[in-house]
């Protein structure tokens, strides 16, 4: 008998603290899964963002190749008011999850009115941006006459197949010229210079807003600005604040040393201003590129929203084709693709936060505002897909 009670405790207690581990390590990985929050996390491969939009954390999903979170990892954004890292506002109940993975993006733009210099912020998710260097600026204006003078405004910035980042910006609010400078990891700058786009002509008032765009098909740079040239387009003469009556001019340079003749570039029969020149490779030739821009008219009635053209070339012919931000009195775009869809962000600068809306088809736009959290100081800008190893020199950055 004593055998038999020997036989089975040697076999039955391992047995049965076997059993015990496995629930208690089961009951382990389901708590951290769930984030201690009893709700279900994002955990699997396989959710697409369309699923996760559905969930009560309204998180966007991205990952390099898919609309999978494979090799992502989910943090939380705590709080609410402001991440004491930096000045951005965090909307926790409007945002619940960041989203990491192998793809991230850089804003890089401007504060007030363009004297303090360059400043980035970065998001891997589209929606959270988070301030770089504390939000100090990474680059003094250097360039555009006296000191005092001198900004760094609406910077517009491109890489070209040789991994060098472009930039232009406006150098003055009635210069004639542009801003350049080039970087190979956006920390050091060549040393800055200017680009006499309309010093030729001298009834012109002003060089807003450069958008850089680079082909890749010509290996060829566009330069897209507006100007008032006086004299020209008199059909909508005093339309604009202190009688601005621009129109978009361009050139074009493979170096930035040479540049073809400046040219008309685009006129909508309206005060026009901020162009944003886009490439869609998935579409029908005649709506390859897409240009958006806004109607700066002011009076006899203020528009003040961005509209949307395409066009079968970089330099047209261009067809109107809708307004699409959700409101008025905005500026600035800038456009990122993500999975497959289209975020297009503005600065809302008579409410003085960033708005932006998404789309699938270049045709249905949703308003994502509230989705967003963008820092509270930030005006205009570029967003630009960035490299993992560059993105992380930036963050070291003090």
């Amino acid at each position: 008998m004593k055998t038999k009670n020997n036989f089975r405790s040697v076999f039955i207690f391992p047995i049965f603290f076997g059993v015990i581990f496995v629930v208690c390590d089961v009951f382990v990985v389901d708590l951290i899964s769930n984030d201690g929050r009893g709700g279900t996390a994002i955990a699997e491969n396989n959710k697409t963002e369309k699923n996760i939009n559905k969930s009560e954390n309204k998180s966007i999903v991205n990952s390099s190749n898919s609309n999978s979170v494979n090799n992502s990892v989910v943090t939380e954004v705590k709080g609410k008011g402001k991440d004491p890292k930096n000045d951005s506002e965090i909307k926790a109940d409007k945002i619940k999850l960041v989203v990491e993975s192998d793809r991230a993006w850089l804003f890089i733009y401007f504060i007030d009115k363009g004297h303090d210099g360059l400043f980035y912020a970065w998001s891997n998710d589209g929606l959270v941006w988070q301030q770089i260097r504390g939000g100090k600026p990474i680059l003094q204006p250097e360039v555009g006459g006296e000191v005092k003078d001198r900004l760094m405004r609406a910077p517009s910035v491109c890489r070209s197949l040789d991994g060098v980042y472009h930039m232009v910006w406006t150098v003055g609010r009635k210069s004639r010229s542009i801003g350049y400078a080039s970087s190979r990891d956006m920390i050091n700058w060549s040393k800055q210079r200017l680009i006499p786009v309309m010093e030729h002509e001298k009834r012109s008032r002003n060089t807003w807003d450069p958008n850089l765009f680079y082909n890749d098909n010509n290996k060829l740079f566009y330069i897209i600005w507006a100007s008032t040239v006086q004299g020209s387009f008199n059909e909508t003469a005093g339309s604009g604040e202190d009688d601005f009556n621009n129109r978009l001019y361009y050139t074009t340079t493979v170096d930035f040393v040479k540049f073809t003749k400046t040219e008309l570039y685009w006129n909508p029969n309206h005060n026009v201003i901020d162009p944003l020149l886009v490439e869609n490779k998935d579409a029908e030739a005649s709506k390859r590129y897409l240009l958006f821009y806004k109607d700066e008219t002011l009076k006899p009635a203020p528009k003040k929203y961005l509209l949307l053209a395409t066009g079968t070339s970089p330099t047209g012919p261009f067809t109107v084709q809708k307004i699409v931000s959700h409101t008025d009195w905005v500026q600035g775009p800038s456009i990122l693709r993500i999975n497959g869809d289209w975020y297009l962000y503005y600065n809302c600068y008579g409410k003085r936060h960033f708005g932006a809306v998404r789309s699938n088809d270049l045709n249905n736009w949703t308003n994502i505002t509230d989705k967003l959290c963008f820092p509270t100081n930030a005006r205009q800008g570029t967003i630009i897909e960035i490299d993992k190893e560059i993105l992380k020199k930036l963050k070291e950055l003090k």
